[in-house]
């Protein structure tokens, strides 16, 4: 799928996800994107008839498939929606990535929130564990698909560490997107995301390379 029609199936899926009378409605403006200096992109749709806003934060890096990470990929999709839930500001975490939904007047709140935990999210073991034995017992109850570099080996190998190489490496404000959709102005959201990443540090990079068996 292109970029363009990626925005047009994200912007949709948040408006329809609460309410499809909201996405036929006819105060919904097209879509505009702005690109901010870090090289995050921001697509934001307008609709008044909500009195919601709502957001997804993608990380395109981490659309492409590579085997040898796709065990890191699920333990940290796991983890983030274990933490990103447990703050209970509206936040979740999928392999679309991370989601917002909340009131007009609290979005500014709920954004920097967020921006402030994919900055520096702190990782510890006991989360780590809970989100491997989450996957685990998904693996051993076989009620959810997994391609086959994820099995209970590879799974053992991996550790907190490879999660956060990972991690670092798909958090390249170059390669994600903030799609907005509800009732917030373009310029509003434009600037409630300027200020929110202008108060985060830059992840610090790394060379680290993987040191996970599949078999």
């Amino acid at each position: 799928m292109n970029n363009k029609l990626k925005t047009i199936a994200t912007v949709f899926a948040l408006l329809t996800g609460t309410s499809f009378s909201y996405a036929q409605s006819s105060v919904m403006k097209d879509p505009v994107s702005y690109k901010l200096k870090s090289g995050m992109t921001i697509i934001i749709a307008e609709n008044e008839a909500t009195p919601k806003v709502f957001a997804n934060l993608s990380f395109e890096a981490a659309d492409k498939y590579q085997a040898e990470k796709a065990v890191a990929k699920e333990v940290l999709t796991t983890l983030l929606n274990q933490e990103l839930t447990a703050m209970d500001a509206g936040l979740s975490y999928s392999d679309k990535g991370v989601n917002l939904a909340t009131q007009h007047d609290q979005f500014e709140n709920a954004l920097q929130t967020l921006c402030a935990y994919i900055s520096a999210p702190a990782f510890n073991q006991d989360a780590f564990d809970k989100a491997k034995n989450t996957v685990l017992a998904h693996l051993t109850a076989q009620d959810k698909y997994f391609p086959s570099t994820i099995n209970k080996n590879s799974l053992a190998k991996l550790t907190l560490d490879d999660v956060n190489v990972y991690y670092k490496e798909i958090n390249n404000p170059a390669q994600t997107v903030l799609t907005v959709a509800g009732n917030i102005t373009a310029g509003l959201a434009k600037n409630y995301t300027k200020k929110a990443m202008n108060q985060q540090k830059p992840v610090a990079e790394t060379n680290k390379t993987y040191l996970v068996s599949n078999n």
